[in-house]
């Protein structure tokens, strides 16, 4: 299936009618609306600035929009890594300007004439997710798009199709495949909610209903949470599924193969380089490298020249360790993954290793968490019925897996800082990014926080987070001398400040209703923050091993820009 290219605008020259042809629901991506939505865009932005803008907006149609509006005035789009207050305070301040996360009212405006876009014009200003290092920004020109998406096409043609986004369009993988590819031929998309597995077997009949059949952008995170309990052959079995943004295990790979009836399709590449290779690994394990990238292996690393680049003419030296096999090569790990702690050489990937060979754990990531002792740290996922529930558990474990360490590593080199998770925190692209690694050691530098260790959702109004109670905690001073317990204003106090965090605004407090505590939380005590949202309510309640801590309704008076 041919493509039309971004350069020649094919929202303006549709093929189809993306979403009203077929009679989708209006969380798909419709053309009408994605073109009335732009004209809006386009009028907020006469008068202002030209340059470089700041878009984040977690929509796809939303976002659509706004790219497209961008693109239209002469301007260049840039994401950012991560939604945090801070990242995008830190970045719009070098920029002309940032969009609002909502369309402010307004009327609609079509210009009589549009700039050129040229294939040597910058389109886009990205972000690295952070995940092995600080986060680095580049750019992407019109014909890196083009040339990237001209392959998909080849590859993976979407005729009759409807693609499913489960990963963040704010990155390049669900940029390029969630947005972009079904823009340019014409299908219908949509995005946002389909991370949870119901909303993804709902999308997934709504296409096979259409009828267009369903291809499925995700990554290792959703794809291996996938439940057993929903009728995924009544749904409908995609044509296609994709993964990237992080390796996805075999095991994961057949399981989500068994339940939605479609080999998983991986993607190699990163914001850098753009795609790299591709695989199926339950039929074979070898990567092999997608049409116009040019590879060789060079004293074990992977060596890249590519029309994907910045600078296609010039070699591009990647940080993974390759094997060749057969056509194509294996993925031996990392080779840049070597930190300096007091002057020692110390080897991430060989802690990671050293500890993945103890059976209650799961996953390890060692980690830098920004520490002025330079210390590393250990985010360690363990089998449910190794997690320590208490601090004495929590300290013996500690000293168990320190010293296995200690066996390769010098004492002044071993992680100091340790969390132990039911399983790796990975933002949308399936990544541990600099956001969560800050997030999970975010009580070493203020006391007055719980330890984050992780969250879980099942749909967008019921979370649960994990927690521990920090020794070090301020709340616990004087209260009480010789026996610490938490103070019961702590918990209510928490728990309204997550829920804030995990769903937004949530209007004027009004009062608690149904306000129990049961029993005492004491410092390093492991706990669970559930949390439901309703129009005008917050429940929650704090759970241990141990019991029942406190659980209340929080009524809230909703802001009138809130109500719906």
């Amino acid at each position: 299936m041919s493509l039309t290219p971004l350069i020649e605008r094919p929202w303006l020259h549709p093929r189809v009618d993306y979403a009203t042809s077929h009679g989708l629901p209006s969380h798909w991506c419709q053309l009408p609306e994605l073109l009335r939505l732009r004209r809006r865009w386009l009028h907020w932005l006469q008068g202002k600035p030209g340059g470089q803008w700041l878009l984040h907006q977690p929509d796809p149609l939303e976002f659509t929009a706004a790219l497209l509006a961008l693109w239209d005035s002469g301007r260049v789009a840039v994401l950012p890594a991560d939604d945090r207050p801070e990242t995008l305070q830190s970045i719009a301040a070098e920029l002309n300007g940032q969009l609002p996360t909502s369309l402010p009212p307004g009327t609609e405006h079509e210009p009589a004439s549009l700039p050129p876009l040229g294939p040597q014009d910058v389109a886009l200003t990205l972000y690295t997710s952070g995940s092995t290092g600080q986060p680095l920004r580049l750019s992407k020109r019109f014909d890196q798009l083009d040339s990237e998406l001209a392959v998909h096409a080849q590859l993976w043609p979407l005729t009759g199709a409807a693609v499913i986004a489960q990963v963040s369009h704010q990155h390049i993988y669900g940029l390029l495949a969630g947005v972009l590819h079904p823009l340019c031929a014409g299908v219908p998309f949509c995005g946002r909610d389909a991370l949870y597995p119901e909303v993804l077997a709902a999308r997934l009949a709504e296409a096979r209903e259409a009828p267009l059949t369903a291809v499925v952008v995700s990554s290792p995170a959703p794809l291996s949470r996938l439940p057993e309990h929903i009728d995924w052959a009544a749904a409908g079995a995609p044509r296609r599924v994709f993964s990237s943004g992080a390796p996805l295990q075999l095991e994961h790979a057949e399981q989500a193969e068994a339940l939605l009836q479609t080999p998983v399709t991986e993607i190699y590449g990163s914001t850098e380089t753009g795609g790299i290779a591709w695989r199926q690994q339950s039929r074979n394990a070898v990567w092999q490298a997608l049409p116009g990238v040019d590879w060789q292996i060079e004293e074990g690393a992977l060596v890249l020249r590519s029309s994907f680049l910045e600078q296609p003419q010039l070699a591009w030296r990647q940080a993974d360790r390759v094997a060749a096999q057969g056509q194509g090569f294996v993925l031996l790990g990392r080779g840049d993954r070597v930190a300096k702690v007091a002057g020692k050489r110390v080897s991430l990937e060989q802690i990671e290793q050293r500890l993945l060979q103890v059976p209650e754990v799961t996953a390890v990531r060692c980690v830098d968490p920004g520490r002025a002792d330079g210390r590393l740290g250990l985010v360690v996922a363990l089998r449910a019925e190794a997690l320590p529930q208490e601090h004495s558990a929590r300290r013996a474990l500690t000293e168990r897996l320190r010293a296995r360490l200690a066996e390769q590593l010098e004492r002044v080199a071993l992680p100091r800082y340790w969390r132990f998770v039911e399983q790796l925190p990975c933002n949308a692209q399936g990544k541990l990014d600099r956001a969560l690694i800050a997030r999970l050691f975010a009580d070493l530098d203020d006391e007055r926080l719980p330890r984050w260790l992780g969250e879980q959702w099942q749909d967008t109004e019921h979370c649960r987070h994990s927690f521990e109670v920090p020794e070090r905690l301020i709340y616990l001073r004087g209260h009480f001398d010789g026996f610490a317990l938490v103070p019961g204003v702590v918990m209510i106090q928490w728990a309204l400040q997550i829920a804030e965090q995990s769903f937004g605004p949530l209007g004027q407090f009004q009062r608690l209703e149904r306000l129990k505590f049961q029993t005492m939380l004491r410092p390093g005590m492991r706990f669970q923050l559930t949390l439901a949202r309703k129009p005008d309510a917050v429940t929650f309640s704090l759970d241990s091993s141990a019991g029942r801590h406190c659980t209340a309704t929080a009524r809230f008076q909703p802001d009138a820009g809130l109500q719906t």
